[in-house]
């Protein structure tokens, strides 16, 4: 890493602490399902940028189309699936503790 480098990564980490935020977009294929997910400690916040996404949230299934967005609670078992095409969506994590 350049010295030139080093000072912008340490802002990006900064900003990450001090928002409490960390972003991971993610791509399915039409009929591709990610793995089931449950994350304790962080509520999560998802949003479609394009196509439509199967949301299973404690076995209550919802589809969310482009722009919908929903928030997952901490605890909550829940699973992503393609509902047709292309599916994409980012998905945000922020502690529960900041509710």
């Amino acid at each position: 890493m350049s010295e030139l480098t080093r000072p912008a990564h340490r802002a990006a980490r900064a900003a990450v602490a001090v928002h409490g935020a960390a972003l991971t977009f993610e791509t399915l294929v039409e009929g591709e399902a990610a793995p089931g997910r449950v994350d304790g400690a962080h509520d999560t916040l998802l949003r479609v940028i394009s196509g439509i996404v199967r949301l299973t949230i404690e076995a209550e299934e919802r589809l969310l189309g482009t722009g919908d967005e929903v928030v997952i609670p901490a605890g909550a078992a829940h699973s992503l699936a393609s509902a047709g095409g292309e599916a994409r969506f980012v998905t945000g994590l922020r502690s529960a503790r900041r509710r």
